[in-house]
């Protein structure tokens, strides 16, 4: 619903874009840093701390690839009204 909303107007799909990918670089800094910055009183042991780094670098993943598709499919969408 959202997205194709974003289809209708090109030049809204471009800060959506920008901001879906600085999301997803946030969390790719915060998966990288998870084993450095580690606080006993969270410490959830090796295997959960496994799974909710990837979990970061996924989700890091799928906003970062969903930004490049935004931004690469409104360039044209914008070069057509222009």
């Amino acid at each position: 619903m959202i997205l194709g909303k974003l289809a209708i107007s090109p030049a809204k799909s471009v800060p959506v874009a920008m901001a879906l990918l600085v999301t997803g670089l946030m969390l790719l800094t915060l998966g990288i840093a998870w084993p450095r910055f580690g606080f006993p009183a969270v410490y959830l042991g090796t295997e959960w701390s496994d799974f909710l780094r990837g979990v970061l670098y996924g989700l890091s993943i799928v906003l970062e690839i969903s930004a490049v598709i935004l931004a690469v499919s409104a360039v044209p969408a914008k070069a057509r009204k222009l």
